[in-house]
Formats: structure tokens, sequence, C-alpha cells
């Protein structure tokens, strides 16, 4: 019988062993995810700031309008939570059902839908 149970344990031990070496696997991969985005963030946040000193300097836009508009962007949602939230649906220009965003025409009456290319 104890020799039932040692080759037990040890299958157990090995499930566990691969179980871990599963999880490290997905830890490192999204930890390279997490690196790349952060690089992405960090590009758009560089080239943000790039388009916003051209407007600044260029056309003399000043910072309470940019700072203003970005508060009416922020409230599209209804929150000024500093975070933009895109509906996954929205309404047919023709029929006014709601259609996902998915679908290049209305799934109801085949009118095709222009899809704001910031939501």
């Amino acid at each position: 019988m104890s020799r039932f149970w040692a080759v037990t344990r040890a299958a157990d031990r090995m499930a566990a062993t691969a179980r871990a070496g599963d999880a490290a696997k997905r830890a490192r991969s999204a930890h390279t995810r997490t690196v790349e985005l952060e690089a992405k963030c960090d590009r758009a946040l560089l080239v943000c700031e790039a388009l916003w000193t051209i407007l600044r300097d260029k056309l003399a836009v000043p910072e309470d309008e940019l700072v203003q508009r970005v508060n009416e962007i922020d409230l599209t949602d209804g929150r000024l939570d500093g975070k933009v939230r895109k509906p996954n649906a929205h309404s047919c220009p023709s029929c006014g059902r709601t259609i996902a965003k998915r679908f290049p025409k209305c799934i109801y009456c085949g009118q095709p839908v222009v899809h704001d290319p910031f939501t």
C-alpha cells in the first residue's frame, strides 16, 4: 500500500511541477506584454506632447483650451475620471435600432454604418 501512495505522491508532484512551469511561462508572457504596452504608451505620450507643442507654438492655442477640451472628451461617458469609455454598440442612423460596432451595416435594415474611429 505504501508503494501505491509513493507513486501517487510522485505523480502529484510531477503534475504540480508542470502546473508551476505553465504558471511561470504565463507570468513571463504577461510581463513581456506589459513591457511592450508600456513602451507603446510612452511613445503615444511623446507623440501627444509633440502634437500639443506644435499646436501651442504654431497656432497659439492656449493651454486652458486644451485642458477644457480634454475634460469635455472625458465627460462624454458621463464621468470626469480620466478615462475614455468606448461603447460596444450604437444606434443605426436609419432605423434607430441598436447594433454592435463590429457590423459594417445595420443587421435590421441594411443601412451602411460609418463608425467613428475614436469610439
